[in-house]
C-alpha cells in the first residue's frame, strides 16, 4: 500500500469558526490571522494505492464555483486536485474510489467538473463514489444551519451516474482501509483509518480540522453538536495514542500531520507535527 499526499487548494475561513468558543487571544497563538479575521486553511486529499484499487477520499471545492464565490471565500489553486494526481502519476480516469468523508462544499466539490459540453459530470468516471446514506440524507435535507453548505451539482450527477454507493456501517473499505463514522460535526461523517505498516493513518476529517483542534474543546462553532464531537474526540483520540498512530489533517495548511500525547488531567494534545513522509520514513 503506497499514499500520495494530494493538495487541491486553499480557503479562507473565519478563525472564530474554526475554534469556536476558544477565545482568540489562545487560538491566535497557533493559527494567524488577517486583520479581517480570516485564517488559510488547506484542501488536503489523500490517494491510498492499493493493488487494483486507487481510492481517493475527498477532492476539495473543485472548479465548478461561481467567481463571486470564489472571491468572497478566498479560494485559490483549486485546480491542483488534477494537477496533484497527475504528478503523482495517475489520471482521472485511474480513480477506482472517491470516499466522501461528508459533503460539505470544501470537500466534495472536486467530485464532479464541467465537460466539454458544459455539463456537470462525475471528475472520475471510472470511480465509485462512497458516502454515508445519512450524511446524503440531510444534505439533500439540511437544516437551516448547514444549508448554504451544500451544493446539487456536487451531488446529483453522482447519483445520476450511477457511481453513488451508500455506506451503512463502519467497516472495511477493502483489507487495511476502515471507515469509521462520526456525528458531531455533521450526521453520518465518514473518518477514513489505513493501517499500514503496522501504524493507524486517520485522515481525521472535521472531528480535528487542525492540528490546533486536538485539545478537547477546540472544537469547530461549524460542528452541529459540539458537545458529541467532544465525546467522540475523547474517545477515538485516545484510541490513536494507545496505538501510536498518526492524525492527517484536511485544513491544517502548515501541518499534514501529527502524533498526540495523552494528559490524564488535559487529554490529547499536540506531541509532534511533520508531514506524512517524515513519519513514514524507514
Amino acid at each position: 500500500m503506497k499514499l500520495h499526499v494530494i493538495e487541491a487548494g486553499t480557503f479562507l475561513c473565519d478563525g472564530g469558526g474554526m475554534f469556536g468558543t476558544v477565545p482568540k487571544i489562545l487560538w491566535q497563538r497557533k493559527v494567524k490571522a488577517d486583520h479581517r479575521n480570516l485564517i488559510t486553511v488547506s484542501m488536503r486529499s489523500l490517494l491510498v494505492e492499493h493493488e487494483d484499487k486507487k481510492v481517493l477520499i475527498e477532492t476539495g471545492a473543485g472548479e465548478k464555483l461561481s467567481w463571486k464565490f470564489v472571491e468572497n471565500n478566498g479560494i485559490e489553486n483549486a485546480h491542483l486536485l488534477i494537477d496533484s494526481i497527475q504528478n503523482a502519476g495517475f489520471s482521472p480516469e485511474d480513480i477506482t474510489d472517491v470516499v466522501h468523508t461528508h459533503l460539505h462544499w470544501d470537500h466534495c466539490g472536486g467530485g464532479t467538473s464541467f465537460n466539454p459540453k458544459k455539463e456537470v459530470v462525475p471528475t472520475f468516471p471510472n470511480a465509485k463514489y462512497h458516502c454515508t446514506r445519512a450524511q446524503w440524507e440531510n444534505a439533500m435535507n439540511p437544516s437551516p444551519r448547514e444549508d448554504d453548505a451544500y451544493f446539487t451539482d456536487d451531488l446529483l450527477p453522482i447519483e445520476k451516474s450511477g457511481q453513488l454507493n451508500f455506506i451503512e456501517n463502519e467497516g472495511e473499505l477493502f483489507p487495511g482501509f476502515e471507515l469509521r463514522i462520526f456525528n458531531g460535526h455533521t450526521p453520518g461523517m465518514i473518518v477514513p483509518v489505513i493501517h499500514l505498516k503496522g501504524r493507524k493513518i486517520v485522515y481525521v476529517s472535521d472531528l480535528v480540522p487542525m492540528a490546533a483542534n486536538v485539545p478537547l474543546k477546540w472544537v469547530a462553532a461549524y460542528d452541529l453538536l459540539p458537545v458529541v464531537t467532544m465525546k467522540e474526540k475523547n474517545a477515538f483520540l485516545r484510541e490513536i495514542y494507545e496505538e501510536n498512530g498518526l492524525l492527517f489533517f484536511v485544513h491544517d495548511i502548515d501541518h499534514e500531520c501529527c502524533k498526540i500525547i495523552w494528559h490524564e488531567s488535559k487529554g490529547p494534545q499536540v506531541d509532534q507535527t511533520g508531514s506524512l513522509e517524515m513519519f513514514n520514513r524507514p
